[in-house]
């Protein structure tokens, strides 16, 4: 894996991914239903990864990069109070 292009990826799709979980949040709202959020999430990321022509890596291989920066950021979003 290429590491540095991994962190562009990732932060370049920081905004977007945030985007998309306050959009799971609201499709599937509640507690307890993390799980489906998060394959609500992955589902919207890999759709547009794989419609994508510009991409430098798999998504299988940023997808473990992902999933953990959308974990921090739930759990961000939830210690400040913006998801229960």
């Amino acid at each position: 894996m290429k590491l540095l292009s991994i962190i562009r990826t990732i932060v370049a799709l920081l905004p977007m991914l945030i985007e998309a979980i306050k959009a799971a949040e609201a499709a599937i709202p509640g507690t307890g239903k993390g799980e489906q959020k998060l394959v609500l999430v992955r589902g919207m990321l890999q759709a547009a990864y794989e419609a994508a022509t510009d991409v430098e890596n798999t998504f299988e291989e940023v997808w473990p990069a992902l999933n953990k920066t959308i974990n921090t950021v739930v759990t961000s979003l939830k210690a400040a109070g913006l998801f229960k």
